[in-house]
């Protein structure tokens, strides 16, 4: 991993094959017939465009087309140049990037080390509000050591760090737009450096896009991409048979999809993890009893079954066993998970673990949830209906989504919550850091339960200083070990990744990450 490898081994992975791996998979569109115009939807389109304040996978579909990192992603998710062409570790804690000549805003402004400065102190700075500014916590400091590299001092080594450059956390900002209050909304859309540049922004209805000619990349496919918001997944599947989409992400009736005809179903892993977080700062949540009998009344079998269609199985931890690439092995993953603190569905547990906490007889508590997501209501009906039998009452609140993230974001009276949270990376630290360390408890973290441990704390400083698997490992086991006894979220389950395409298209570049790549750049294009 990036902190404590060798300079040798870190720069073999910013050079060589990987280059031409990432300019072959950005310009196999060239050559291709292009489309004029194709129309996507989204369960919701948000109500700004500035990532740092609406941090979610819908924007991510929309932003990654526009935006970039220094490096991106490739189809394999592995860490690949992009505005950056290369990068290198020159000492544990200091990170170089040298910038690619000719990338362009799409105002036709280059590129320069400057922007990328000012965009990391951007969520460095406490007054921003910047939602991902826990991705740069181990920043010491950044500065342009000349027009083209920027060079980075960390606090401590750090494996996480090396993936901020390709993330949604990590998209370049023009450094004169930064600081704009109307930067996201219609009078001042983002500029970026990808292949697309927005044109209309009706926010929380749609969005358009035109491809840009002089993106350093090569010329896209799609001539024009309009994205629509359709909350519901009924009106999507009427709105593709009557030619009015083309696709849409987040599907979860793939039944009905295949039924149209017309349409391929893409499915693949997701990595991505559906859990209440319950905020032990407080009560009732503070009594470990409590907690525990939550735990307990979560019928994750038949979650499974009844939303997911099969499509998923049911969370025995945090992390979906395929997010331990590179350390362990999906099936080794499960034997440790089988040794952990176990809650199966079993009501009368639930009862048990209640009558010995301080609320044996019960309390009453609303959760709110997003209305743009396939699952989170359906989940909160279901579970309160079975906390309803040991005497705790439920209230589910539906929001807007970008209301919802924020009242999370700002941390206060959590309470439960629930939390669809898709991966950042692949990586096994990634969701043990965000939700369990004591870090992200604080404002603007994604530790909505206030978890804090010392002995996690440590466990996790390894896992992001090690880069030897068996150690990372190692640490991590005791971190799952400590969350699970302490039932410090509540795990529901891993589902499966589904999006479906109108069958004269295809895609071929559909992975995990497809909220956070350039998905009309990763093999978009007519069918043969």
């Amino acid at each position: 991993m990036m902190t404590t490898m060798s300079r040798r081994g870190f720069l073999a992975l910013s050079s060589g094959a990987a280059l031409a791996s990432t300019l072959g998979m950005i310009r196999a569109a060239i050559g291709q017939e292009t489309i004029d115009e194709i129309t996507w939807s989204l369960p919701t389109v948000p109500e700004t465009l500035f990532v740092p304040h609406a941090w979610s996978t819908p924007i991510g579909v929309i932003m990654s087309l526009v935006q970039e990192g220094p490096l991106l992603f490739g189809d394999n998710l592995a860490l690949v140049p992009g505005p950056a062409e290369s990068w290198e570790l020159t000492d544990p804690t200091t990170v170089v990037y040298h910038l690619r000549s000719g990338v362009t805003f799409s105002d036709g402004s280059p590129l320069t080390a400057e922007d990328v400065v000012a965009t990391v102190k951007y969520h460095l700075s406490p007054d921003s509000g910047s939602q991902v500014a826990s991705f740069y916590s181990s920043v010491d400091s950044v500065e342009a050591t000349d027009p083209a590299t920027v060079t980075f001092k960390l606090k401590s080594p750090n494996v996480q760090f090396q993936y901020w450059a390709a993330l949604m956390a990590g998209f370049l900002f023009k450094k004169d737009q930064l600081g704009n209050d109307d930067l996201g909304t219609p009078d001042l859309l983002p500029l970026g450096t990808g292949p697309y540049k927005l044109v209309e922004f009706v926010p929380a209805e749609r969005v358009v896009l035109e491809a840009r000619d002089d993106y350093w990349g090569g010329k896209p496919v799609i001539k024009k991409i309009t994205i629509v918001a359709i909350p519901d997944e009924q009106t999507r599947i009427l709105a593709m048979q009557n030619g009015d989409i083309d696709g849409t992400f987040e599907i979860s009736d793939m039944d009905q999809w295949k039924a149209l005809g017309n349409v391929d179903v893409i499915t693949g892993t997701s990595l991505e993890v559906y859990l209440l977080t319950l905020d032990q700062s407080a009560a009732p949540f503070d009594d470990i009893h409590v907690r525990k009998a939550i735990s307990y009344a979560v019928d994750r079998e038949g979650l499974v079954n009844a939303l997911l269609k099969g499509n998923g199985e049911p969370a025995t931890a945090l992390n979906p066993p395929e997010m331990w690439a590179g350390i362990m092995p999906p099936d080794e993953v499960r034997k440790f998970y089988a040794t952990l603190p176990a809650y199966q569905f079993d009501l009368e547990k639930a009862k048990a673990e209640l009558k010995q906490s301080k609320y044996p007889d019960g309390f009453e508590v609303t959760v709110p949830s997003s209305n743009a997501s396939p699952y989170q209501t359906n989940i909160l009906q279901s579970v309160s209906e079975n906390l309803r039998q040991i005497g705790i009452t439920v209230k589910v609140q539906e929001v807007d989504r970008t209301q919802w993230l924020a009242g999370y974001f700002r941390h206060e009276n959590l309470g439960m919550q629930i939390m669809a949270y898709s991966p950042d990376f692949a990586d096994a630290a990634n969701y043990p850091n965000l939700f369990f360390g004591s870090a992200n408890a604080a404002k603007d973290g994604m530790n909505g339960s206030n978890f804090k441990n010392a002995e996690v704390d440590k466990a996790l400083a390894t896992a992001n200083e090690k880069s030897d698997p068996k150690e990372r490992g190692e640490a991590l086991k005791q971190v799952f070990k400590i969350a699970n006894e302490d039932a410090a979220v509540v795990p529901i389950f891993w589902p499966g990744s589904a999006m479906a395409i109108r069958s004269k298209y295809k895609l071929t570049g559909y992975n995990a990450l497809w909220y956070n790549i350039p998905w009309a750049m990763r093999g978009f294009g007519p069918k043969a």
